[in-house]
């Protein structure tokens, strides 16, 4: 099972510039028997063909119980199955063993852009044909926690990057395009992920 919010509003903040209404999707894992995962979400892979296993584990977090892949280049991917759009969030909390963060205008395993928190830095990257191209390295000052709530939120151009309530980066990028969203993690990264909030500005 899955738990899903879905609502309309005008958008009063965050998208001033993009005064549309938005759509709000919510998945904590709760209702998701341990060893399975939601419905309406699929993972993939970049930089193998076969896709790691993922599951709930008994903490009620996704977690990559099989990575695939042994570099920073091959990536894990658990994205949204029918949902599209140009502007808006998405936001996980995350337990980075290695590397992990969110992804955004996901079109195909191949295509899409993500924002992980790789150690003390926040990493930017464009894929495109399957290839990487780094737009942002940025280090950050970190909580002692093991968990971290990343968010980014992104509109036209411009993104806007949340690191635990602190909005750490705003920049342009060099192409807004319209896709999927999810969570990520990088080659042999066991990384765990809960809280995965998705907001549509349609």
């Amino acid at each position: 099972m899955k738990k899903w919010i879905v609502f309309y509003s005008a958008v009063m903040t965050l998208w001033a510039g993009c005064p549309h209404p938005k759509q709000k999707m919510v998945m904590d894992f709760d209702s998701v028997r341990v060893g399975e995962l939601p419905a309406g979400w699929f993972v993939s892979q970049t930089g193998k063909k076969s896709a790691a296993i993922w599951e709930v584990d008994g903490q009620k977090r996704l977690a990559i119980l099989y990575p695939r892949g042994y570099t920073s280049k091959e990536r894990n991917l658990f994205v949204t199955k029918d949902l599209y759009f140009s502007k808006g969030s998405v936001a996980a909390t995350i337990w980075p063993k290695s590397d992990a963060g969110v992804l955004f205008w996901f079109k195909d395993r191949k295509d899409y852009y993500d924002v992980r928190l790789d150690g003390d830095k926040i990493v930017v990257e464009k894929i495109a044909d399957g290839q990487i191209e780094p737009l942002i390295h940025k280090r950050v000052p970190l909580d002692p926690n093991p968990s971290h709530r990343l968010e980014v939120d992104f509109c036209g151009d411009r993104i806007v990057v949340w690191l635990d309530g602190r909005k750490v980066l705003a920049k342009k990028i060099s192409k807004f395009l319209q896709g999927g969203a999810g969570v990520i993690a990088s080659g042999k990264s066991k990384s765990l992920f809960d809280d995965i909030v998705i907001e549509a500005v349609e």
